[in-house]
């Protein structure tokens, strides 16, 4: 990920220009490209009515999705919640800036899956000491920016971009019903990460152990690894992949690999007393130590989710 200060002065020098209602495009080198929307609303942040600027930040392989509330915000990490009319409110925390003027999604690839299905964004922050500050986008246009700026997006997941490699331009029905499916597993993901965060059992990709991880589990496509469970030292656990799980016990040099297109059947099992525990297809995978009942049903319901994925494909 690119250092949030590299993109904070792109940000700020994009700022320097005149902004009007419709998005404003900036290209560095032919490799760095800035597309940035006004918000349709004002908000007195502290001193004065200012407007927000969402903005998509693209280098090479990176993209970042970018708020400027205008002035100071927020310090650290900030409480930001948004609305969509097809997938509902969310909130999370999104890491600020030095300044506390600008807000990271964390999830740039997945935000904006979401916005090309959409016509209104609404985003807001609520800081802890100041007024809540809500900005609202029409980004009803936004599938034809990036079509008319695909070559920046080539370096993005095949996943991401397929849909505008033709010669007419995606309407909004087409992706929604593209993305729809895959939206809601990154959701899946996203939630599984929230409900677990303060498990030091789990952990999400990027893991800073993943040499030792690649060598237990067999796998080199470190992309495709969505989450591990570790039960002791991180030799032995549970793997999650976009594909499989993988299931490393003691004594046991290979993992069990279980690919979802293959299971049909998952259940919770176990109690507080001897812990929590996964069936698949009838058959034990493993227990899930120092986890809550909550914690594991999470993980049934996004193997479920999973599961529902690869019939419809």
């Amino acid at each position: 990920m690119y250092n949030i200060f590299f993109i904070a002065f792109f940000v700020f020098i994009e700022s320097l220009f005149s902004i009007d209602i419709g998005w404003k495009k900036n290209v560095i080198d032919d490799k760095i490209l800035t597309l940035k929307k006004i918000s349709s609303n004002e908000e007195r942040v502290i001193s004065s009515r200012v407007r927000g600027v969402l903005t998509i930040f693209i280098n090479g392989d990176e993209l970042s999705l970018i708020i400027n509330w205008g002035e100071f915000a927020n310090i650290s990490n900030a409480n930001i919640y948004y609305n969509l009319d097809n997938y509902g409110f969310y909130e999370g925390n999104w890491p600020m800036s030095k300044d506390g003027q600008i807000s990271y999604c964390p999830n740039p690839e997945l935000l904006l899956k979401e916005i090309l299905t959409e016509d209104t964004l609404i985003v807001g922050l609520r800081p802890k000491n100041n007024n809540e500050i809500r900005y609202i986008f029409d980004i009803s246009d936004i599938n034809k920016i990036v079509y008319d700026n695909i070559e920046f997006f080539s370096s993005m997941s095949s996943l991401l971009i397929s849909p505008f490699n033709f010669q007419k331009c995606p309407d909004k029905n087409s992706l929604s019903q593209f993305y729809n499916e895959q939206i809601k597993l990154e959701r899946d993901t996203r939630m599984l990460q929230d409900n677990l965060k303060h498990n030091d059992r789990y952990f999400f990709n990027p893991f800073w152990f993943m040499e030792s991880l690649s060598k237990n589990y067999q796998f080199e496509d470190s992309d495709g690894i969505l989450f591990y469970f570790n039960r002791w030292l991180k030799k032995t656990g549970t793997l999650f992949t976009e594909k499989d799980i993988r299931v490393v016990k003691f004594l046991n040099k290979n993992p069990v690999i279980i690919p979802y297109d293959t299971i049909y059947d998952v259940n919770l099992k176990g109690n507080s007393i001897v812990g929590y525990r996964i069936n698949i297809n009838n058959k034990y995978l493993t227990t899930f130590t120092s986890s809550n009942k909550n914690q594991v049903q999470s993980i049934v319901l996004f193997l479920k989710n999973r599961i529902k994925f690869n019939l419809n494909s």
